[in-house]
């Protein structure tokens, strides 16, 4: 979300290109807490600024996300955590859960052969 939100990178115009394509976009509630980390760690970077992060954090807001509870999806997040974060289990076990693809600027998730979705990555530029 953030490659789209904030970041000016072919990855980020390459989701926005994808997700436009989509009629319902589903994330777990945890998806704005970590927009919001990002976007102030960008700015404090000096990656973005505080225009930039104000804009993209109102953007962030008016976008049509379904956002869910994945506390009924505690075992599955269990079985994930074994070989991905908690917060990308969440993500992995909603997205199993909906029968949607999985669509993350994080090839970790993909590399780790643990999730029952599909899973499509859009490669991010590397962290400097």
């Amino acid at each position: 979300m953030v490659e789209l939100l904030a970041a000016k990178t072919e990855a980020g115009e390459s989701i926005a290109t994808r997700l436009g394509r989509s009629q319902v976009l589903y994330a777990p509630y945890v998806l704005d807490g970590e927009v919001v980390s990002a976007l102030l760690g960008l700015r404090r970077g000096g990656k973005i600024t505080e225009r930039e992060a104000d804009a993209a954090a109102a953007n962030f807001r008016a976008f049509p996300l379904e956002r869910h509870d994945v506390l009924p999806l505690w075992p599955r997040i269990k079985k994930l955590h074994a070989s991905l974060s908690a917060y990308d289990a969440q993500y992995v076990a909603l997205a199993e859960l909906l029968g949607v693809s999985l669509v993350t600027a994080d090839a970790r998730i993909a590399r780790s052969g643990t999730a029952r979705c599909d899973i499509e990555v859009f490669a991010a530029p590397p962290s400097s």
